[in-house]
């Protein structure tokens, strides 16, 4: 195994002052380079699937864009589960990950919820109506694999478990299980899981307080996210970014929501 430390470390600098698509890229590029000399180093894994769903979340513009990110998370991320010794056994055994995740302890948490991030965005927003009911296993899969993370640890990073489950109540139809009531518990708990994290005030605003049309708790967590240092914050700078900006441009069109 080749010494990374050096390429490691200049990640870590880049993930401090990557606020626009170019600098993201050029970060995903670095991880790429220290799997060139460590193809299964964990945590340039999980990071390309973590900064790749950044990527679809801030900035890309086209299908095939986010299809390409979407896809690279993926990838990468089954490659850190893979590090898991039985989660592999299965894998080549031919279970799906949705199966396959039952094995996964905490130090795999982070690749399967990105994972998870990853294979429903692309579902979602990548696939054609015909091609979603060819690839419905992936419902199934995104759904064992939002289970496995609240056994694993709901409150891990800042309570993203919690999240996944809260946003996934505000997405799906009324007729078949969305419930805003319960979506806003989930996140709740996600904000006292990670008070400083933004993504969830960020996500509660979005998702929930524009459906409850409660204006003014949108605008109490959308200032409190624009008021946040990016840097201090516990969630990760390139996301902080977007949450920022997201919620700026949120609230100079307020009346647009409620």
């Amino acid at each position: 195994m080749s010494d990374v430390s050096d390429l490691l470390a200049q990640a870590n600098d880049q993930i401090r002052t990557a606020d626009n698509k170019e600098k993201l890229l050029s970060l995903l590029a670095t991880y790429k380079r220290i799997l060139e000399r460590d193809p299964s180093n964990y945590e340039a894994l999980w990071s390309l699937g973590r900064y790749n769903v950044v990527m679809v979340l801030a900035y890309t513009e086209s299908r095939r864009e986010r299809e390409k990110h979407n896809l690279d998370a993926i990838k990468y991320c089954e490659q850190a589960m893979d590090t898991h010794p039985e989660f592999k056994e299965l894998r080549a055994n031919g279970k799906r990950v949705g199966e396959a995740c039952a094995v996964l302890s905490k130090r795999e948490i982070a690749p399967l919820y990105y994972w998870y991030a990853a294979t429903g965005s692309y579902w979602k927003e990548c696939l054609s109506f015909p091609q979603r009911i060819r690839n419905m296993h992936l419902t199934a899969s995104i759904m064992k694999a939002m289970k496995r993370m609240l056994e694993i640890d709901p409150t891990w990073a800042g309570g993203h478990p919690y999240y996944a489950w809260g946003f996934y109540y505000t997405t799906i139809p009324r007729i078949l299980g969305g419930n805003l009531k319960k979506a806003e518990e989930f996140i709740d708990k996600a904000v006292e899981a990670g008070p400083k994290w933004l993504y969830a005030r960020w996500g509660r605003a979005k998702y929930v307080y524009t459906r409850k049309k409660d204006k003014e708790a949108f605008r109490e967590d959308m200032e409190w996210v624009v008021s946040q240092d990016p840097l201090e914050a516990d969630s990760p700078y390139p996301a902080n970014v977007h949450f920022q900006r997201d919620a700026t441009q949120m609230l100079s069109h307020i009346d647009d929501y409620f």
